[in-house]
């Protein structure tokens, strides 16, 4: 829903977050030209020997689509349907995207490097790792782009992403070594802060409308709803609504990472 309203309003061809470098204005009219800076950055580290790329989780084949006019070799992995189709209108024939979930893909083609940009998260880390291991070529790249825990007092609001400690003992079980560990926390928080000003000052008024206008006309079944779904209404409001999801609490309890391994063996 973000991206099909994004994509009309603001002309956004992304669903990952925005790379904001000093001098870019923290505005919905720049979120596109700041997720167009992400990629740039993202293609930037891929090594120069690399030929083959496997991207796992591809959203809408955005990324997919640049790295092919570039002269990559790239396949796609797409678990989620709506997004596939997507997808699939963007590339064509260019690319064979398997819609399947990552630790379940069965193909005999190996690749130079294997792109997680946003998607580890949703992977359990030794499944990710074991099947990339397996599907990469001698000495070839895991590059890695995502959102991690870190320690902080006191309960994120933010969600998603794995403790960052424990990734790095689950990638020192495998034949993997580091080879760059970037920090994008920062040029990343930016988004945060338009989130939460887009939930604030659009959605919630919009939800708070619809509610009393519900309300007027069905006081009795609003009554009951209200009574029927408290727990997850009130879950929601306070998650979305009370502005604690902006970047000064991202950049608390989260750390965002660009990591780039080679395979040893």
């Amino acid at each position: 829903m973000g991206f099909i309203v994004g994509r009309h309003l603001l002309g956004m061809q992304d669903l990952h977050y925005g790379y904001w470098p000093a001098g870019l204005p923290v505005s919905p009219q720049n979120l596109p030209q700041a997720q167009a800076n992400y990629t740039e950055l993202l293609i930037s580290h891929i090594p120069p020997t690399v030929r083959s790329v496997l991207d796992v989780g591809m959203g809408v084949g955005t990324t997919a689509r640049k790295l092919l006019e570039r002269g990559f070799r790239v396949d796609g992995v797409s678990p989620n349907g709506v997004l596939t189709d997507i997808a699939k209108r963007q590339l064509g024939d260019r690319a064979q995207i398997f819609e399947t979930q990552f630790q379940n893909l069965e193909t005999d083609r190996r690749y130079d490097l294997i792109l997680f940009s946003e998607s580890l998260l949703f992977i359990p880390l030794d499944a990710a790792f074991a099947q990339a291991v397996q599907l990469l070529n001698p000495g070839g790249y895991v590059l890695i782009t995502d959102i991690f825990r870190i320690p902080a007092e006191g309960e994120s609001p933010i969600g998603g992403g794995h403790n960052l400690d424990k990734f790095r003992e689950a990638v020192a079980r495998f034949p993997l070594q580091a080879v760059e560990d970037f920090d994008m926390t920062d040029g990343i928080a930016p988004t945060f802060d338009l989130l939460d000003q887009t939930y604030r000052e659009l959605i919630e008024p919009a939800y708070r409308m619809l509610l009393a206008r519900i309300t007027a006309s069905h006081p009795w079944i609003m009554k009951i709803v209200r009574w029927k779904m408290k727990k997850k209404m009130t879950y929601y409001e306070d998650h979305h609504f009370s502005g604690r999801r902006n970047g000064a609490s991202f950049k608390k309890y989260k750390s965002y990472r660009l990591l780039l391994y080679r395979m040893t063996k």
